[in-house]
């Protein structure tokens, strides 16, 4: 399967190189210094993996109510929700299980240790200043998790002696309120950004429970950085989330949210016999911890989930030549889960090392990662990405790219304790990942272009379902093989009348046992977005399609999601150079489509906000 993928690939570069197809990611520019991918702050000439960078001007652009609109129109993403804000999320990259994106904020892990995945519904867009999104396996980097991608959400900065404040109202009795100001202390600044955001929300699920399912988030983030000396720089973050999500259950119908950040780092710049030497050192934690209620809102029925994990990272990044480029690092972090489940093991310690190099050489550019994880009471990885990139012209770039990827077994996987009739497995070994990508990235005259093919084998993947049967109790095992390929197409155009964008994959996820789609996932899915100015007015137009998907229920199988198309619009007016008006609509035309068999989308939503920066 492979080969002929390569195969393809290769017919693909003679036929596309010399029409110049371009990428766009959507958002990147050339001038962007970007870090995920090579964890190294990088230009885009040296970085080789597929990505996409949601800048805060897009943010603001887009009028963004939650982190799952900023990501739904990213080719190869597919989103699931219980509903809308607050509720549980997943997002599937590339046709790759909802845990196998690696989520940071600030470099930092935010997931669930018994889950394995992150509800990116609970953060705010107000605190966010950029999102990257690099796509394909990048464990040699990160380590776990990382098989279809990573995500890094990186805090908002405002300058020193600049402030903002806004307010925004909408349908289901919807209301915001923001506002941040920057700090100057000498050769350094600090950000504070609160949000306040409440909704009566909606009924997210069909049964018998019709009542209103709304959501109370509070926010606050710190941001903040001091240049010690000419090499010194001491930095330090600390987020804050708490909410209260209501939702539908037969005996639970509230959750309390109480997440954390922190993270401190010195970062230690110099210059050895002419060589750009930078060394960064970080320690912080991460906490995620939902209290469930029952029916009557009164008090926690005992369910209890609790996630804290210590985090501690050493990089030292050197420039051995002008065009050789060498990263070296250690990541230690402890995972411990806490709540009213007792685990026979709720604690263990995971050690990653690692290197990374870029090399230029005139037209070709070649990239080598590898690195050893050592997960306690699991086992080892080794994981590798190698790259080379052509560039065949000024305006054309093709990159052929290799790596493999792991997620090492989640804590209900391992040691969930017994309960109707199931139980973890203490016996599971990691899933692993192999991957390959070919991308032709170009210019065309005015238009930048990005097509790329990739495919992806996942074997060891943890089942549920009976997978292991040890005297009548039903336990997970390494038994399925997933195999993943696909297509990606972007475009961008920026025109004397406005900017139009398009980005359409194709993806075909499969069990390798059964040919089966898997579930929750559209092969084919497109997106267009157009912006503008009209009378001073800023205009912004989306189109999204998803192909249709399908879903397992309980003693029925497998059943059909229906395709859908949403459009959304959005417009903003200076009032003076300070002041500035609002509005936005989502599902313009109403329609009505689930993304989860049995729980509805909302409806089509409208509001209006006004705005305050200096």
């Amino acid at each position: 399967m492979k080969h002929k993928l390569i195969a393809a690939s290769i017919s693909a570069a003679l036929s596309l190189s010399s029409t110049s197809f371009a990428e766009t990611s959507g958002y990147q520019t050339d001038e962007q210094i970007l870090v995920t991918a090579n964890r190294a702050a990088s230009s885009a000439e040296d970085v080789l993996v597929s990505q996409v960078v949601i800048t805060r001007a897009e943010i603001e652009k887009i009028q963004a109510k939650s982190v799952l609109e900023l990501l739904a129109t990213v080719s190869g993403i597919d989103i699931s929700a219980n509903g809308g804000r607050g509720q549980n999320s997943s997002v599937y990259m590339r046709g790759s299980n909802s845990d196998h994106t690696l989520v940071l904020l600030n470099g930092v892990r935010i997931g669930s240790a018994t889950l394995g995945s992150t509800n990116l519904n609970e953060i705010a867009p107000e605190l966010i200043e950029r999102i990257e999104v690099v796509k394909g396996p990048r464990a040699a980097l990160w380590g776990s998790d990382a098989i279809g991608g990573v995500i890094q959400i990186f805090t908002r900065k405002v300058d020193g002696g600049e402030h903002f404040a806004n307010a925004t109202f909408g349908s289901d009795s919807y209301r915001k309120y923001s506002a941040g100001i920057g700090l100057k202390h000498g050769d350094g600044s600090t950000s504070v950004s609160v949000s306040h955001e409440e909704s009566d929300g909606f009924d997210v699920k069909d049964d018998s429970e019709t009542d209103d399912d709304g959501f109370r988030y509070d926010s606050l983030a710190v941001n903040g950085q001091q240049q010690v000396s000419n090499a010194l720089m001491l930095t330090w973050l600390a987020q804050v989330e708490h909410g209260e999500t209501e939702y539908d259950s037969s005996y639970q119908n509230k959750s309390d949210v109480n997440n954390y950040v922190w993270n401190i780092g010195a970062i230690y710049s110099s210059n050895i016999n002419g060589h750009n030497n930078r060394t960064q050192f970080s320690v912080g934690q991460s906490r995620t911890s939902n209290i469930n209620y029952g029916n009557t809102f009164e008090k926690p029925d005992g369910s209890v989930f609790d996630t804290r994990r210590g985090q501690l990272s050493l990089i030292n990044h050197t420039e051995l030549t002008r065009q050789w480029k060498l990263n070296v690092g250690a990541d230690f972090y402890d995972e411990e889960v806490r709540g009213t489940n007792e685990f026979n093991t709720n604690q263990r310690d995971v050690s990653g090392y690692f290197a990374h190099t870029v090399y230029n050489q005139d037209a070709l550019t070649y990239e080598l990662a590898a690195r050893y994880d050592d997960v306690e009471d699991v086992d080892s990885e080794t994981t590798y990405n190698a790259s080379v990139g052509y560039q065949v012209s000024e305006a054309t770039r093709l990159v052929l790219s290799a790596g493999s990827g792991f997620k090492a077994p989640t804590f209900n996987d391992l040691y969930y304790p017994l309960s109707w009739g199931s139980m973890g497995n203490e016996n599971l070994v990691s899933e692993t990942s192999d991957s390959i990508e070919f991308n032709i990235i170009s210019q065309f005259g005015s238009v930048a272009a990005s097509f790329n093919l990739h495919q992806t084998d996942v074997e060891n993947l943890i089942l549920w379902d009976g997978a292991v049967n040890n005297d009548g109790i039903k336990m997970p095992g390494n038994v399925d093989k997933v195999e993943i390929q696909g297509a990606e197409l972007g475009l961008k155009y920026p025109a004397s009348h406005g900017t139009h964008e398009f980005n359409a994959s194709y993806v075909e996820a499969e069990d390798a046992a059964t040919n089966d789609q898997l579930i929750r996932r559209a092969k084919e899915s497109a997106n267009y977005k157009f912006s503008t100015d009209i009378a001073d007015a800023d205009v912004y137009v989306e189109w999204q399609y998803k192909g249709k998907r399908y879903d397992n229920v309980w003693g029925v199988g497998k059943v059909k999601l229906d395709s859908y198309q949403l459009i959304n619009l959005g417009t903003s007016y200076a009032i003076t150079d300070k002041f500035k008006v609002e509005a936005k609509i989502n599902n313009a035309f109403n329609e009505q489509y689930n993304t989860i068999n049995g729980y509805f989308s909302q409806d089509r939503t409208v509001y209006l906000g006004v705005s305050y920066q200096n």
